[in-house]
């Protein structure tokens, strides 16, 4: 009988499964990408992940959970999304003052290759899962709602002065997500492209998007699943590279 794969999945609120609900309210999604390809590959994941955290929160995962971290075959790495983002309410309120993301690039960067080689070191293999995109007018509308004209006109002329108007938002997240595969290039660290899938995607890509413009909906959770599915049986758009699948699935 072929052995029963251990993953563990450290990340944010995406592997977490979240989604935004009717009730514009944020809940777990039943049949997340993770519990998706949990029953397709036949595979046991501890899912780790949490929502709103950052590269620095997958750090003190594997402190608290090293042992389980061990026992995983294969641990999947997803980071970046809320690592990239702003204290919007910060800027809205002060705009002239200088504002940072939660996680610099550079600092995203070197804590992200010390994660894979504490991941390496417990035994693990590291799987790297890029980002989908942003919808840079649907996640405005969704950070300004409770804010007033004037706090909404001091974010975009904050955007404006770091580089142009609200789609700026997308291209930064781009920069992030960018990284990620120059990491798996340098660590030789096996990245699944979920990025392209989206962007590839015959229709409006609002349709695979909660109306918040960052979290996949159900769809958008297929999609990824197959995507997934897809780069490990060697067809995907960016597979993964033999020494990985060889003995997996």
């Amino acid at each position: 009988m072929m052995k029963r794969i251990n993953i563990a999945a450290l990340g944010d609120s995406l592997t977490r499964g979240v989604v935004l609900n009717n009730e514009n309210r944020y809940s777990v999604l039943k049949g997340s990408f993770i519990d998706i390809i949990s029953d397709r590959l036949n595979l046991c994941v501890k899912n780790y992940a949490k929502f709103g955290c950052t590269i620095e929160f997958g750090h003190s995962v594997i402190d608290r959970h090293s042992s389980e971290i061990s026992a995983a075959d294969v641990t999947f790495l997803e980071f970046g999304g809320n690592d990239c983002d702003f204290n919007w309410k910060m800027i809205a309120d002060e705009p002239a003052s200088d504002h940072t993301p939660k996680t610099v690039l550079d600092s995203f960067k070197e804590q992200f290759v010390s994660l894979i080689e504490r991941v390496r070191k417990l035994g693990s293999r590291p799987v790297i899962l890029s980002l989908p995109p942003v919808d840079s007018n649907a996640y405005f509308s969704f950070i300004s709602r409770f804010m007033n004209d004037e706090q909404k006109s001091n974010v975009l002329r904050w955007l404006e002065g770091i580089g142009g108007d609200v789609n700026i938002i997308t291209r930064w997240h781009e920069t992030y997500n960018r990284v990620l595969f120059e990491i798996s290039e340098f660590t030789h660290t096996p990245i699944i492209d979920i990025t392209t899938p989206f962007e590839k995607y015959d229709g409006d890509s609002m349709l695979l998007m909660c109306s918040d413009g960052i979290h996949p909906n159900a769809y958008g959770h297929e999609l990824i699943a197959d995507s997934i599915v897809g780069n490990i049986n060697g067809n995907g758009s960016y597979g993964m590279n033999s020494s990985l699948v060889c003995g997996w699935v």
